[in-house]
């Protein structure tokens, strides 16, 4: 059989999923050209996958152990798992096969599901691709963007990105449920974690120097900083010019995500982008995102929602997504 992009749902997820996710997937591959396969069964797919190695399987907590005992080797980077719990204890002995795992979607709206997906089949394979911001960043969305040039401007740009979501979900209070305002002061926080990232464990000529001395940063250490607001969507991205952060560090976010033990909560200052504050930012938003060009660019997204409050947030399963290229 040749290879060819696929994609599978696996068969207890396919019991579980709504009608809404089904039509979304469907939605998402009609226009990606990408056949959909359900209603098999995970031994017939696992047969399929043998030979079909650039195939997309996504599955459950129950489909993944399901596969990890019948295969273990054929999982791989293309399964993209969709808890339905908030936590997946039962994974705790399985930690070795989720280093292989890139992306965990945990409930999102369907209209974040189909831009999510939509990005997994088109990110590594196609170079000129932009990044996850690119849906969004639409003519009528408001945006706040900034060159960071300096260190020592974090703390302002801080008040600043609290400032502007705040004004916006002032303006849009009625369209918003109760509870979102403290979406702003949140992307605020999380906005200095991305920083320090950016400004020092990206590089390596700074990750081991002292963060409290300020920092000129040269043309090609600058940071880039987006805030968008689309009525709905409150995204946060930090980009640095390095690429330097690696799969291998996605795994403590991932157990993190499930629940699980794991993270322990000391990632050595050599990961290149992956500091500590991050596991606080998951706290506060329900999607992370982390796309890499190796040697190029890493660019940090969080994304929260306004119809969504951060107590209901709290209760479901997070999301997840590291994508990489050369």
């Amino acid at each position: 059989m040749m290879t060819s992009t696929t994609l599978y749902i696996a068969e207890n997820l396919n019991k579980r999923i709504t009608p809404a996710q089904m039509n979304a997937f469907q939605s998402v591959c009609d226009e990606s050209k990408i056949p959909l396969l359900q209603n098999l069964s995970n031994h017939e797919i696992m047969n399929q996958l043998k030979s079909n190695p650039q195939a997309f399987l996504i599955l459950d907590v129950d489909d993944f152990i399901c596969f990890i005992k019948k295969n273990n080797t054929l999982v791989n980077e293309n399964f993209i798992l969709m808890p339905q719990e908030k936590e997946s204890f039962e994974l705790e002995s399985h930690k070795d096969e989720l280093k292989k795992i890139r992306f965990i979607i945990g409930n999102p709206p369907n209209d974040l599901l189909k831009i999510f997906l939509t990005h997994i089949f088109v990110f590594k394979n196609s170079p000129d691709k932009k990044g996850i911001c690119s849906y969004f960043d639409k003519e009528n969305n408001v945006c706040f963007k900034h060159d960071v040039i300096h260190s020592s401007e974090r703390s302002t740009l801080q008040q600043k990105v609290t400032d502007f979501f705040q004004e916006e979900i002032q303006k849009n209070k009625d369209k918003l449920v109760a509870g979102t305002s403290s979406y702003a002061k949140s992307m605020g926080d999380i906005l200095d974690e991305f920083l320090m990232n950016a400004i020092w464990d990206a590089n390596p000529k700074r990750a081991s120097t002292d963060r409290s001395i300020p920092i000129a940063l040269s043309e090609e250490e600058k940071v880039n900083l987006l805030c968008i607001f689309d009525t709905l969507n409150f995204i946060l991205s930090v980009s640095d010019q390095f690429g330097t952060f690696y799969g291998g560090v996605i795994e403590k976010y991932i157990c993190h995500a499930l629940g699980l033990k794991e993270p322990r909560v000391g990632i050595s200052q050599n990961t290149a982008g992956a500091g500590l504050g991050i596991f606080m930012v998951m706290q506060k938003i329900g999607v992370l995102i982390f796309e890499v060009e190796k040697g190029k660019i890493t660019r940090a997204t969080a994304i929260a929602r306004g119809d969504q409050t951060m107590r209901d947030l709290q209760k479901k399963p997070k999301t997840i997504l590291f994508f990489e290229r050369n």
